[in-house]
């Protein structure tokens, strides 16, 4: 089986590809490219940045997704980390590889409460909520995936924005 052609989860990435290609944020359209570049390498004031982003979509590429699922698959994961959701189009790529798989854990982490929201929507209408688990807060923080004791045992997909490790 591969749910990623199959109903609900085929239109429903149809329809939010769609909606992020629409999407745009005058908040960050108002800044100086310079000014966005400082704000993003910024280890104090990145919270203000993505503060600003909390409207606009940051999708991986379905390109990129279908590479995710690949991994997840081809590496038999049955536990995923991710940081940072955003509006979910990668958490649904990577939990339909554990669906896939025959079932596990995807532990993802959003600071932006927004986002939180609307993806945790969306991988309702996906029919893939059962495996995830939303860690709302700013990973760099506080700690929003594995315990470093082990205690969620192996990982074997790390997604960490636009980086995966595996």
């Amino acid at each position: 089986m591969n749910t990623l052609t199959t109903t609900p989860f085929a239109p429903l990435l149809d329809r939010l590809f769609e909606e992020a290609e629409a999407a745009t944020s005058p908040a960050v359209a108002g800044l100086p490219e310079s000014e966005r570049e400082r704000l993003m390498h910024s280890k104090t004031e990145y919270r203000d940045f993505y503060g600003r982003l909390k409207d606009l979509w940051l999708p991986v590429s379905r390109q990129t997704g279908e590479l995710l699922y690949m991994l997840a698959r081809s590496g038999r994961a049955k536990t995923i980390v991710e940081f940072g959701t955003s509006f979910g189009i990668s958490t649904l790529y990577l939990a339909a590889a554990l669906r896939d798989n025959g079932g596990g854990h995807l532990i993802t982490s959003e600071f932006e409460t927004s986002k939180v929201v609307r993806a945790r929507q969306n991988l309702v209408d996906g029919g893939l909520i059962d495996l995830i688990e939303f860690r709302e807060g700013d990973a760099k923080r506080k700690s929003s995936g594995v315990d470093r004791s082990g205690a969620l045992g192996r990982c074997e997909v790390a997604l960490y924005g636009n980086l995966v490790a595996g």
